[in-house]
This record gives structure tokens, sequence and C-alpha cells, in this order.
């Protein structure tokens, strides 16, 4: 009998240290923000410095990420690093964002609005993302630069940025977990990148128009996707190209 106890201990033990040893693995997530799909965004007033509206909505900005950060949280995150990447890169307020948050700031930076992420992460999120060029419908609908790219493409298929960050944040490892923006934005990126948990924070009438939520009411939606997404996390699959990667 007492040879019986020791081989069940030695068994259990066996079978429990590869679990105790994941508990113990940080659970890193990688936040990328942009603003033109924060709740109440719908022209350049709300988007670069000179607009009158662009010192409050860097607040509104800031809080969006923070929903996100305890979304993530909430959901056994330990470590998280963000990448400001909107515009001039030194959009949100960082003296609002806890102290052991890591944050990507300013250009140029190698791997543009994904700098910073690699194969130690276990989730990415996506917050105030918009459509890509090419689907108008969106609020201020672009790929990367409205003045310069008529459309960006990934192996021939017209993409948003959010296709790009993906594929990034897949060729290490990393699926994205939840995305936030407005109705056309998660909507495009759910039926390209696969089935992540989508907030949408406002209904696109135009390019220069929404019905938008509340601030307050944006912000406890998103950390609720956010929350789910970093939650069931290993149930999907990071976004891959497969085959020989070309873009125009």
């Amino acid at each position: 009998m007492p040879h019986v106890l020791a081989r069940c201990r030695l068994f259990l033990a066996l079978l429990l240290t590869p679990l105790a040893l994941a508990a113990q693995r940080p659970v890193k997530v990688y936040i990328s923000v942009v603003a033109e799909g924060i709740a109440g965004v719908v022209t350049a007033d709300q988007l670069n410095p000179a607009g009158f509206e662009y010192e409050r909505f860097r607040g509104f900005m800031t809080a969006e990420l923070l929903a996100a950060i305890d979304g993530a949280r909430a959901a056994g995150a330990t470590a998280i690093v963000v990448a400001d990447a909107h515009g001039n890169g030194e959009n949100i307020l960082i003296e609002r964002l806890p102290d052991d948050v890591m944050i990507v700031r300013s250009w140029p930076r190698p791997l543009g609005m994904m700098q910073g992420i690699d194969s130690s992460f276990a989730a990415a999120v996506f917050i105030g993302y918009h459509a890509a060029t090419t689907t108008p419908a969106g609020v201020r609908a672009h790929t990367f630069s409205s003045a310069t790219l008529a459309s960006v493409s990934l192996n021939g298929t017209p993409i948003p940025e959010a296709v790009m960050g993906a594929a990034i944040a897949g060729y290490y490892g990393v699926p994205v977990v939840a995305i936030s923006g407005d109705n056309i934005a998660v909507n495009e990126a759910q039926a390209m990148i696969g089935p992540m948990e989508g907030a949408i924070v406002k209904q696109a009438i135009s390019f220069h128009s929404a019905m938008t939520m509340t601030p307050a009411a944006a912000q406890a939606l998103i950390r609720q996707r956010v929350q789910a997404g970093v939650a069931r996390r290993a149930s999907l699959r990071p976004f891959t190209v497969t085959t020989r990667c070309s873009s125009t």
C-alpha cells in the first residue's frame, strides 16, 4: 500500500507541475491605440493638436486605454505594453497610466504601430481602430496615410491597419483578442482576422459623422470586451500569412 501511495503522489506531482509553472508565467498583453475609433471622434477637431477638441479627446483616448488595461488585468494580465500609434505618437497622457505599464511613443520605429511586440506576449488588443481606405463607409477611414496612400494590400487583398497589425502579431504567435472602434472597423477586422471580441463604440454615418456612445459607456464596454477576449485567448488563433508575403 505505501508503494501505491508513493506512486500516486509521484503521478500527481508530474501532472500538476506543468500547470503550476504555467500559472507562474507572466501573462503579457500588448495594446495598440489610435484615435479615429475612439467614442465621439468624427473630425480632425478631435484628432489633431490644432483641433479645438484635441486636448479633451486625448483624455478620452487615454480613458479608453485605461479601460482596456483594467479589462486585461481582470482576465489575468500581469504585464502590459502600450503603443501610442496615432499621428505623432505622442497623444496618450502617460501620467495617467499605472506605473508598471510601459509605453512606446513617437516615430520612426521598425514595427510601426506594433513596436514592442514579441513572442513573449499572450494577447494583443487594438483600441480606437478605424476601417480601411477601401471601406469609405467608416468614420475617418484610411490606411496609414489618407494623404499619400489610396490603398494598402497584402497579397493582393486591400487591408485595414488592423490586419497589418494582426499579421505582425501573428508572426510572433500572438492572437488579437479584442478591438474597439466604429461598427465598420470592428466588423471589417473580425471578418478578415477572426472572431475576436469587438467593442463597437459608435455607428458610422459617414466619413465625418457617427452616432456615438458617451465616453463612460464606451469605456465600460471596452473593459468588458477586453476582459472577455483576454480570458479566451487560448481559443483564438494568431493571424498568420502562410504564403509568400507581398504588399502594395
